[in-house]
């Protein structure tokens, strides 16, 4: 799975910097040479559903989506389970949808032959996202229920994993770093004859 870990991460990079790059030779040849370049908006239109897709995989693997979090984490043990299965189960549908309906106007697409207009790349290079994004969202409902199944729900749990949430991560070697340059102002301030 850590290939396809690298794989989505990569696809959402790689699309929102062609799209960033794009768009700034756009604006700079509109402004500078008072010509827009015809292919970018084309280009930036496909990669944006590139992104849009393969980005809400990845927000299914990290947990990033919205969600009624304070029912489920406060419900009883059974209707804890029920809600997480029937939430899985319904992003199950909706992705199965995406996967079912976006693979048929991919081949549509490629049969006839449907290119963009201004680069001629072929269209269902850029619908591919969305049968992928469909099957590998499916594999991150799966993954996040069974994680979330086997949770600790305990109002100290939640506690405690919500802290860890909002505090910020500071490793040993930070540390260390931050009590070293705290100490070396403070000597420096006393040298110079400032307070102690």
């Amino acid at each position: 799975m850590k290939i396809v870990k690298w794989f989505e991460d990569w696809v959402v990079i790689a699309s929102f910097m062609v799209i960033v790059l794009v768009t700034f030779v756009n604006v700079v040849s509109r402004y500078t040479f008072q010509a827009s370049l015809a292919f970018s908006e084309e280009i930036t239109i496909n990669l944006l559903v590139v992104l849009t897709m393969m980005g809400a995989v990845v927000g299914i693997r990290l947990g990033a989506h919205l969600g009624f979090t304070y029912l489920v984490e406060n419900a009883k043990p059974k209707i804890r389970r029920s809600l997480i299965i029937i939430g899985a189960a319904l992003m199950i549908v909706f992705l199965a949808v995406l996967l079912i309906w976006g693979s048929e106007m991919m081949v549509h697409q490629a049969i006839r032959g449907r290119a963009t207009p201004s680069l001629g790349i072929p269209q269902w290079l850029f619908t591919l996202s969305i049968p992928m994004a469909g099957l590998l969202g499916i594999v991150r409902t799966l993954q996040a229920a069974r994680v979330s199944l086997h949770e600790d729900t305990s109002a100290e749990a939640v506690a405690e994993r919500l802290a860890q949430e909002a505090a910020p991560v500071i490793d040993d070697a930070e540390l260390l770093s931050r009590s070293v340059h705290k100490a070396d102002a403070n000597h420096t301030t006393d040298s110079q004859g400032g307070r102690k």
